[in-house]
């Protein structure tokens, strides 16, 4: 169940991507991201005040308390306080929308999600490295493979579009963000709860974007008016999506789990879209998409390999 939502949070990533970059080529950066937490904020606002007058209980119970009713967290983890300064894991947010959109129009949607998805597996693969020896790991092997297969996917997708390589580094920079931002909104969820948090997410990155925006003068909301409604607002009520569902699923499964099943998702959301723009998927980007595969199954093929030398 995990994995499979962790996929389908994938497909969607991807389509939130292709909706936020439109949005920025056609307002500009800080326009497009006012835009897209403020949909984000009523988004959020709308799902408590539902889980407020949903009828099934144990339900709303499990998405209030992020997971906390799981029984991997003990009392005494719940009584410890997320550090203050976790609340502004919103304002890391705006740099993962910003330069995840800009990856998005220097190279494409395959470009920006394999450059994000890379540096999330090396920053996941990293941390879980760091974890006690009470905390579950994914195999060391997964650990290493992944991400020594899937940069390379990354660098070779990205100069098949002719992308410069100090561009393909600067298309990691969102993953690796986007880890730091998950690791505290996990801490966030185990104190408020799922939805408290992700409106925390908005809150803390409008006190940024607003005043940005008001110094500017509102010059770049120009473009906003030509746009469909979806590509307005999509890409934040997508995030509201995300944001709370990976929370979340990092509260219950391994973190590389939960990024590999994320970049699965995505990948296959990024080739569909890539196509529907009428990019053709070349040799090149075919062979990136193996090396990731390749990463991806790396994790697998160790687990089996463990079972058949145990018999």
């Amino acid at each position: 169940m995990f994995l499979f939502l962790s996929i389908f949070s994938g497909v969607m990533v991807a389509l939130m991507i292709q909706f936020n970059g439109i949005l920025q080529n056609a307002t500009g950066g800080v326009a497009a991201l006012l835009s897209i937490h403020i949909s984000g904020l009523v988004g959020i606002l709308f799902l408590s005040l539902l889980l407020k007058i949903l009828p099934v209980k144990g339900f709303r119970n499990q998405i209030q308390a992020g997971g906390a009713t799981s029984g991997k967290y003990s009392l005494e983890d719940l009584k410890k306080k997320a550090p203050w300064y976790y609340l502004t894991a919103g304002m890391l947010g705006t740099a993962i929308v910003f330069l995840a959109s800009v990856s998005y129009l220097k190279g494409g949607i395959l470009v920006s999600l394999s450059g994000s998805l890379a540096g999330q597996t090396l920053a996941a693969s990293i941390t879980e490295s760091l974890y006690s020896k009470k905390r579950r790991k994914s195999p060391l092997l997964q650990r290493i493979m992944a991400p020594a297969l899937l940069i390379p996917g990354s660098i070779l997708i990205g100069f098949k579009e002719e992308v410069a390589l100090l561009w393909i580094i600067v298309s990691w920079t969102p993953g690796i963000i986007l880890m730091v931002q998950q690791s505290m909104n996990a801490g966030n969820s185990l104190r408020w709860g799922t939805p408290r948090t992700v409106l925390f997410n908005y809150i803390s990155a409008l006190s940024l974007i607003i005043p940005i925006f008001l110094i500017l003068g509102g010059t770049e909301a120009k473009g906003v008016s030509g746009l469909p409604w979806y590509i307005i607002s999509g890409g934040g009520l997508i995030g509201v999506f995300t944001t709370g569902t990976i929370a979340f699923l990092l509260l219950k499964a391994p973190a590389l789990m939960v990024i590999l099943g994320i970049y699965t998702g995505e990948l296959s959301g990024g080739i569909i879209l890539d196509l529907y723009n009428g990019n053709p998927i070349a040799i090149e980007k075919i062979i990136g998409i193996l090396l990731i595969a390749a990463g991806l199954a790396s994790g697998k093929i160790y687990i089996k390999k463990k079972k058949v030398d145990a018999i």
